[in-house]
């Protein structure tokens, strides 16, 4: 019974959640992305035109014949289906957590709780791995994808356990929290070689950064709703819903 109301209240969640994730991302960042996307553009034809063999404009040619969603109608929603599915994920992380620590307990989930709650995935998912591996935008020189989902997800689960053990762990661990906050940096992000955007024109690199900054600050404080959000709903459904669940004997010596 647990279970499927977690699975249920998760994908309530994150169908509000995640329409609203698309909303804020298509209002606030799209402009900025399909900025950038035109710099890219001019930087493969300006490349192409000059007889660039660096290997540069063929891995930007090449990236540009894998196969992507069409601008327009196709490729929103696409969007819009991924950011339900990772908030559905992320809601259904946080209400197992929820029941885990708070169930046996024998009072609710307070407002400011929920927001403590979803300010901790906040830090976890998007502020820690951003310090190492800030958001990109278009055209911008990073290292390979599959390095930086590998840094990203220890990053995310080191920071959460980290969280973890300050909120809940007794005194003890609570050093072993300390040493996992400070693992990823430890071990060090992955970078790109050489500078962040190649373009031929002086110009276009200032306008690139400008928009880089622009692109940081906005997805920041995109994901802080989101995050918010999602730790308000998370605490609704969790109130109105897993208050009723009874409580086994195994929460209950938690």
């Amino acid at each position: 019974m647990l279970f499927s109301r977690i699975i249920y209240s998760a994908i309530l969640i994150g169908i509000v959640t995640g329409v609203v994730l698309s909303c804020l991302q298509v209002i606030n960042l799209n402009p900025v992305i399909f900025a950038a996307e035109a710099f890219e553009t001019d930087a493969v034809v300006a490349s192409s035109a000059a007889g660039d063999h660096s290997g540069h404009s063929h891995e930007r040619a090449h990236d540009a014949d894998a196969w992507a969603p069409a601008d327009g109608l196709e490729r929103t929603a696409y969007t819009f289906l991924a950011n339900v599915l990772a908030s559905t994920g992320f809601a259904a992380i946080l209400l197992a957590l929820m029941a885990q620590f708070w169930l046996a307990r024998e009072r609710n989930i307070s407002w400011s709780q929920g927001l403590l709650w979803g300010l901790a995935g906040y830090l976890a998912v998007f502020v820690a791995p951003a310090i190492g591996l800030p958001p990109e935008i278009p055209g911008a020189v990073a290292a390979p994808v599959e390095h930086r989902q590998l840094w990203w997800t220890l990053t995310a689960a080191s920071v959460a356990i980290g969280l973890g053990l300050f909120a809940f762990a007794p005194a003890k661990l609570k050093m072993l929290g300390l040493l996992l906050l400070a693992l990823p940096y430890v071990v060090g992000a992955p970078s790109g070689e050489g500078p962040m955007f190649q373009h031929p024109d002086p110009a276009a690199l200032a306008a690139l950064a400008d928009l880089h900054q622009q692109f940081v600050v906005i997805s920041g404080v995109t994901n802080l709703v989101f995050w918010l959000l999602l730790g308000i709903g998370c605490r609704l459904a969790f109130n109105r819903w897993f208050r009723r669940v009874p409580v086994s004997d195994d929460y209950a010596h938690a």
